[in-house]
């Protein structure tokens, strides 16, 4: 808001009246000039966000201002639940990177609450075991590492994130959608062991 005596925008808020409709009492920070403006504010909208949780997705409403601008990344406050926002779907179908939630028909987000959940396969020259096991959201996994899981003892290979598929280099359980990984030697010995983090048995290939 510019000042109406020297048209300077940096104002202190004095005082501000009102819920639809505030008044504000305004001090200009450059000439010191107090005044008074009138702001309507927008009415929040009900948006539709779907939150995954590992294999399972529930839909919700959250209530946001049309003219606020939402992008893939975001950590959004859902019923007292942080979520990141994975996605975001326009009223004409598209996944966008950016938009304003007024041309927003849904928002995909990801659960922030409880462990992250990470794909496992170990190759066996064509026969595959995957497993799923869960750890902590900032545990640190590295290409390179050796790791002990049930019987199992392998070396990771490459990690496929949300954003790409790393052959060298870290990235953390939440980012983590897959590990890729070949039995290790009896030479090698395992740095940690994920034996007790295993939660599902997937299949063998």
């Amino acid at each position: 808001m510019k000042c109406p005596v020297c048209n300077f925008e940096s104002n202190e808020i004095l005082k501000t009246k009102g819920k639809n409709t505030k008044e504000v009492l305004i001090k200009c920070k450059e000439c010191g000039n107090i005044f008074r403006e009138t702001i309507k504010v927008p009415k929040r909208i009900d948006c539709r966000i779907i939150i995954s949780k590992f294999s399972q997705s529930e839909k919700k409403q959250i209530k946001l201002y049309p003219d606020e601008i939402l992008q893939v990344g975001e950590v959004l406050i859902v019923d007292d639940e942080e979520v990141e926002i994975t996605s975001l779907e326009n009223k004409r179908g598209g996944r966008v990177p950016k938009s304003h939630i007024s041309e927003l028909e849904t928002i995909w987000a990801t659960s922030l609450a409880g462990p992250a959940r990470v794909g496992i396969s170990i190759d066996y020259g064509g026969r595959v075991l995957s497993q799923k096991v869960e750890v902590e959201r900032d545990f640190l996994f590295t290409v390179g590492d050796v790791v002990k899981m049930g019987k199992a003892v392998f070396r990771i290979k490459s990690m496929k994130t949300i954003t790409s598929k790393i052959r060298k280099g870290s990235a953390l359980a939440e980012q983590i959608k897959r590990i890729y990984s070949r039995p290790a030697t009896h030479k090698d010995k395992f740095q940690y062991d994920l034996t007790s983090k295993i939660v599902e048995n997937e299949n063998v290939d």
